[in-house]
């Protein structure tokens, strides 16, 4: 491949070229470069790619593709600067590993809450399928760590490329704003898209919610003609998109609708009405905002032409999502939860559907993380409290802040008469919360789920909360 053929579409300078040089892969971590491989220096947040040119070349880079030439190279590499490298990224990647995402029926799914469950949703329909995502990323039966919610655009097209090898129909993906914002997405053409809800995350980036809807609501520049976008028409900001959406509710009509019949000891008992047609089943996804996750995936797969009663079949058979609604087995008589939920609005959901299911006290852990949106933290107090009986506040992924001063903003949420505990490191505060519970008792843990970390300044270090839950339930 010529570098006309990379870089068609881009607006591109060559400052040296060697013709006979054949590229073999491509990467933006100089670690990862072998011989004969392109070596793009991204510039990041925190890292700049360009630091690493001499590496990349010692690894065996034989083309650099930068920003500026501000670095010493051999006159054997060759050299392309590209303004704005990562907004032109996905088109480069695309270029030169020949367009995989037009061969798969991509299907994204944006919100605050819900996508990942949602995709998980998706992947028990479509067999054929790969899932990127908050949890990892999945082709077919293989496995990878997760480095972003939605990668960087090469990672994403590479991983197409890999699904499409191994025979992928579908490819599901949650689409976080971050990636719309910053373009990781440009060079895709969604087949469906669901748009779950919006409420307050992310406002250190966005700083408004006006920009975090509208940069939820640019997933329409990025769909096919004939796509349609699938809204929550119970969620106010998605109700702003309803004239060229589709739509599902659990209050009024919609395309398709969902009403929760009753929870039972094997999970909650649904009814889902879809063109008269009446559904009524067992699930074991918990919560009524898990009944809005299925009827977005339900439409969405119904708008691909699956038919209805092979994806409610499907469906039925979903267990449980890692950190989503966990439950941990315990011997003692009491529920314990590990769940995701780190917005206020993602507590209020699970602890609307825990109080509900409880028979004594409702418990609510959680924290708020560190170099995020300060804003939101007493916010996150102030709903636990709605519906917990007794509240523990620990800290979270602290980063490079304090933690006791984090804390100090939570607390400034809690609500007069709820009784709570202030334990900063969080072990001990699930400690101390397991060994205080009481017959009967629902302890909520959340904020972290399915995360197997913590980060505390700039170190990542192992912490889960259903290790720590399980350690010192067998403790009790």
């Amino acid at each position: 491949m010529n570098i006309q053929e990379i870089f068609k579409g881009v607006e591109y300078d060559v400052k040296n070229v060697v013709e006979k040089d054949n590229f073999n892969n491509m990467s933006y971590n100089s670690r990862e470069i072998k011989e004969g491989d392109i070596f793009v220096a991204l510039i990041g947040n925190v890292v700049d790619g360009h630091d690493y040119i001499k590496s990349a070349i010692d690894n065996g880079a034989k083309m650099i593709i930068a920003e500026r030439e501000d670095f010493d190279y051999p006159n054997n590499i060759t050299l392309v600067l590209v303004k704005n490298l990562r907004d032109n990224l996905g088109q480069i990647a695309s270029n030169f590993y020949n367009w995989p995402q037009k061969n798969l029926k991509i299907i994204g799914v944006t919100g605050t809450n819900g996508k990942t469950t949602s995709t998980y949703i998706l992947e028990s329909i479509f067999k054929n399928s790969a899932r990127v995502g908050t949890t990892g990323y999945r082709i077919l039966d293989k496995e990878y760590e997760a480095k972003n919610t939605t990668p960087e655009s090469l990672d994403l097209i590479k991983l197409m490329k890999e699904a499409l090898d191994k025979g992928v129909t579908h490819f599901i993906m949650e689409v976080s704003s971050h990636a719309l914002c910053q373009g990781r997405v440009k060079m895709l053409e969604f087949d469906s898209a669901i748009f779950t809800n919006l409420t307050q995350d992310h406002l250190d980036f966005h700083e408004t919610l006006e920009k975090y809807f509208e940069a939820k609501a640019s997933i329409l520049n990025h769909m096919k003609k004939d796509a349609r976008l699938i809204i929550n028409k119970d969620d106010k900001y998605c109700r702003r998109l309803l004239n060229v959406s589709d739509s599902f509710s659990l209050k009024e009509n919609a395309n398709i609708k969902g009403e929760v019949l009753e929870y039972t000891l094997k999970g909650m008992k649904v009814k889902i009405t879809k063109d008269e047609k009446e559904y009524i089943f067992v699930t074991k996804l918990m919560g009524e905002y898990n009944l809005q996750n299925l009827l977005g995936a339900i439409l969405s797969a119904y708008n691909l032409g699956i038919d209805l009663d092979e994806i409610i079949s499907d469906v039925q058979k979903i267990s449980s999502i890692a950190g989503r609604f966990e439950i941990i087995d315990n011997e003692k008589d009491v529920m314990v939860v590990v769940d995701y939920a780190h917005t206020a609005d993602g507590l209020i959901n699970i602890l609307k559907t825990l109080s509900v299911m409880k028979k004594n006290r409702l418990v609510t852990l959680f924290g708020a993380g560190g170099d995020r949106d300060k804003t939101k933290r007493p916010k996150m107090a102030n709903a636990a409290c709605m519906y917990s009986d007794y509240v523990y506040l620990t800290s979270d992924n602290p980063r490079t802040e304090d933690p006791e001063l984090i804390l100090n903003d939570v607390e400034k949420g809690m609500v007069e008469g709820i009784p709570y505990t202030r334990i900063c490191d969080r072990e001990n505060a699930i400690k101390n919360a397991i060994q205080n519970l009481q017959k009967n008792d629902i302890l909520l843990i959340a904020g972290k789920g399915h995360e197997d970390y913590q980060i505390i300044g700039r170190e990542k270090i192992h912490f889960d909360d259903r290790e720590m839950a399980r350690k010192y339930l067998g403790g009790r």
